[in-house]
């Protein structure tokens, strides 16, 4: 279920908008694709299930918003209410992966509270919330 948070900078502001459990498919060459949310967008979706979820972090070195994978399902999972269940069952195999940038392998963060922006004078505040 798609949740985030929007972030502006308190001297230029700059805006950027942190976001994380993006649901996702695999296509028959192995890419990755979004799902849709709650429902599949595609036909090709909806036969494939959800593989997994991604999120948008910012990295605070690159400065820059990246989308990395943070689970995949050993078997896709049908549709958005059984990927979400599954994302909290234990019992399902898996592989986590660190939320770190492609880039430069600095941790990316989704609670950018007090970062310096990207402008050198200020910093990012929580803007708002949002969830779908």
């Amino acid at each position: 279920m798609p949740f985030g948070y929007d972030w502006t900078c308190d001297h230029c502001k700059f805006t950027i908008r942190t976001a994380a459990l993006f649901e996702f498919y695999r296509d028959e060459l192995g890419l990755r694709h979004r799902y849709g949310h709650p429902f599949p967008t595609t036909d090709e979706s909806k036969r494939s299930g959800v593989k997994g979820f991604t999120a948008v972090w910012y990295c605070t070195k690159c400065q820059q918003l990246r989308e990395v994978v943070v689970v995949e399902f050993v078997r896709s999972q049908g549709g958005s209410l059984g990927a979400c269940l599954a994302y909290d069952d234990p019992e399902v195999e898996r592989t986590e992966f660190p939320a770190v940038c492609d880039i430069c392998n600095a941790p990316l963060k989704d609670d950018l509270e007090g970062e310096p922006c990207k402008c050198g004078e200020g910093h990012f505040r929580e803007e708002g919330r949002w969830m779908s």
